[in-house]
């Protein structure tokens, strides 16, 4: 059953095309398909997944050829994912959009077939060997479950595949929105049928020889301009200049230097002859400083060219790019193999708590000697890009049909981050029935009674049920907001049964954020505990260690879904307006859908008489960034902005129902290990 449709992602690696990832998707085909593709797309080709992505590329280029040969044993090649986050890139981009659509997808092993899944409405494929210039087609094989035949075998534009659908000028398909979607990959390149043949060999591609690839595409390393074109005598007049520079022999470069800060392309010329260099340059006195040059002003910074240098070489140029007026944001330190955690301890300045104060974000892929449990002691204040870090959503079982057990708990040390999240769904009878309210009109936490079963007949249940996630991605404090604004959007707009749409969407709403854009299309790890099956909580006098406990200092996000299963918001708005004599209509407060705080367990409660400190996002802010005024400033502007644009019924929660439900919910004797929770029955 289903609208089957495969997904892959493929490049050209070493002079040929090679598979990286590859999904399955039980439901996609026509208008939805097309959606997908343009947001996958969006991802591949955001600017700030630009050095994760080629940081995978330059991982794949360093393959042998066995790597690529399908494994006789599926389950354990595909249990390393070996490209964690192009296939996050590719998971997110099909399964989830803010505007409330959530669909599972499954994990394939990454060389299988294009033609070897179970299909009836054609693949889709992406060619990344241009990271800023993804492209696309999608592939009919076999004959599409469509309206009209589409050509076999031969890549089809976004257009070609809708028309095999619709009629798209059809006034009926208006509100879809099909032309503005055509309309969308208009500037997008389209996939050739040479790479598709040089990449699945045995295709029925028309023959086409797989000698034929245009190979003269070249792998974005950086946005180098690496083609061949004749010098002017200023380029090559730089290019003897740097010869010179850069002789080993020669010391004396105060003086070579001493005019060129009137030479507007030295330090660009400089940057680039260093990086082109960077292999094989020593480590001197001369080079270091060379590079300091080379890097002045630059904010995102990759070191882990610099094979021949040490930590403490390393370490030299960190703290040199830190004490500049912007500071070093970015640090790429990927496809270091060798790299220990002593070392980058030591480039980190870890240890004499001098950590690099403006750094926002670390890129770590393909380091595996630098474990999760040291990025999770160390870093859980930045945006951490770390292949482990990765995977681990990835390797769930009902992800991936080749996945292994799910991995140990993780979570991040940073008592300012947020931690925790809890989701509280108050159903649409406990809201109308007047035995769950006190007289002020408050919820009645006491009589409403906690439940570990949530069903398809969960609105005309008089239980309440909760749930509870560590969020085991690192969440810096701009992070962080970003994640809860898309929250406050996504969470009122998703079908809420089956439950996987609410929280696995959730999961992708902390996945689209970063500290260095905004748009929605970068990509981090996704949460693991948010992806993976439900776990639900309830109250548990008894002390069997069921309960969530919530360290002092630490932060959670708490959601209370009201009426959440309403059928849309006609019904919310017609429950809110009843006469106060008709039956179950309230005589209090309407009920708005969905309700956030934030909540950090106090050390003492005795002089407050509550064990929680209950505060909106700007207060949260004042609260961990303190003196940090121009980030305050920045990060409440955006705040309140992006508030004011959110239209679907969400707002603050009452502070006396607060406390009620985080005493329920938090256990007060503090039984129960952090990470802990969920039903073990």
């Amino acid at each position: 059953m289903g609208q089957r449709h495969q997904l892959f992602v493929i490049a050209r690696i070493n002079g040929r095309y090679r598979q990286l990832a590859a999904i399955h998707h039980q439901w996609l085909y026509g208008h939805t398909a097309i959606r997908r593709c343009r947001d996958t797309l969006n991802i591949f080709g955001n600017k700030t997944n630009r050095i994760p992505l080629q940081q995978e590329l330059i991982a794949a280029s360093q393959k042998d050829d066995d790597f690529w040969l399908a494994a006789h044993d599926d389950r354990h090649k595909n249990e390393h994912v070996p490209f964690p986050f192009i296939m996050t890139c590719l998971v997110t981009g099909a399964s989830f959009n803010l505007d409330g659509y959530y669909h599972g997808v499954s994990v394939e092993v990454f060389y299988m077939a294009y033609d070897q899944g179970n299909n009836n409405n054609g693949i889709t494929v992406f060619d990344v060997t241009e990271p800023a210039n993804p492209r696309y087609c999608f592939v009919d094989f076999m004959g599409m479950e469509s309206e009209r035949e589409v050509d076999l075998d031969t890549p089809l534009s976004a257009r070609t595949y809708l028309e095999a659908y619709y009629e798209l000028h059809d006034p009926a398909n208006d509100e879809v929105g099909l032309l503005p979607l055509v309309e969308s990959f208009q500037n997008r390149s389209l996939i050739t049928k040479e790479a598709l043949a040089d990449t699945w060999p045995d295709g029925a591609w028309e023959h086409q020889s797989p000698s034929n690839v245009d190979s003269t595409d070249p792998l974005d390393l950086g946005g180098l301009d690496i083609a061949d074109k004749p010098k002017s005598l200023r380029n090559q007049a730089m290019d003897q200049f740097l010869d010179v520079l850069l002789d080993p022999s020669e010391q004396d470069v105060h003086t070579l230097m001493a005019e060129t800060d009137h030479l507007n392309d030295f330090v660009p010329s400089l940057r680039r002859r260093l990086y082109d260099q960077a292999s094989i340059l020593e480590p001197s006195a001369k080079n270091i400083g060379l590079l300091h040059k080379a890097l002045e002003g630059v904010t995102t910074v990759d070191l882990s060219l610099f094979k021949l240098w040490s930590a403490e070489h390393l370490s030299a140029v960190v703290s040199h790019l830190q004490a500049g007026v912007d500071g070093l944001k970015v640090l790429n330190m990927s496809n270091m193999p060798d790299l220990t955690e002593a070392e980058l301890a030591a480039i980190m300045k870890l240890e004499d708590g001098k950590a690099t104060p403006h750094l926002n974000t670390i890129i770590i892929l393909e380091t595996p000697k630098i474990s999760l449990d040291f990025v999770a002691k160390h870093f859980g204040k930045y945006d951490v890009y770390h292949s482990e870090l990765f995977r681990r959503a990835l390797y769930l079982p009902h992800l991936s049909r080749y996945g292994a057990a799910p991995p140990p708990a993780l979570q991040f040390d940073a008592p300012d981050n947020i931690s925790q999240l809890v989701w509280v769904g108050i159903s649409t009878a406990q809201s109308w029935d007047k035995k769950f309210r006190l007289e002020d009109g408050h919820f009645d936490w006491n009589t409403l009674k906690y439940s570990t079963h949530m069903g398809s007949g969960y609105g005309r249940d008089p239980n309440l049920s909760y749930m509870t996630f560590m969020l085991d991605i690192p969440l810096p404090i701009a992070k962080a907001t970003q994640g809860l604004r898309r929250l406050l959007q996504y969470m009122p707009l998703v079908q809420t049964y089956p439950f996987d749409n609410v929280f696995a969407g959730g999961a992708r709403c902390f996945a689209t954020t970063s500290t260095l854009d905004d748009d929605g299309y970068s990509i981090g790890p996704l949460s693991q505990t948010l992806s993976e099956e439900r776990q639900y909580l309830r109250d548990d006098p008894a002390g069997s260690g069921r309960n969530q406990y919530l360290k002092p200092g630490h932060w959670a996000i708490l959601l209370i879904h009201e009426a959440f299963n309403a059928r849309d918001q006609e019904q919310l708005d017609r429950y809110t307006t009843l006469d106060e004599n008709e039956d179950k209509t309230p005589a209090y407060k309407p009920v708005k859908r969905l309700r956030y705080m934030l909540a950090q367990a106090t050390p003492d409660s005795s002089t407050s008489g509550s064990r929680f400190l209950t505060v909106d996002v700007p207060t949260y802010i004042d609260s961990v960034l303190k003196d940090d005024a121009d980030q305050i400033r920045t990060i409440k502007t955006w705040w309140a902005k992006e508030m004011a644009n959110v239209k679907t019924g969400v707002s603050f929660y009452d502070e006396q129902d607060a406390q009620a439900i985080l005493d329920r919910v938090y256990s007060k004797e503090g039984f129960g290990e952090v990470g802990t929770g969920g039903n073990s029955d």
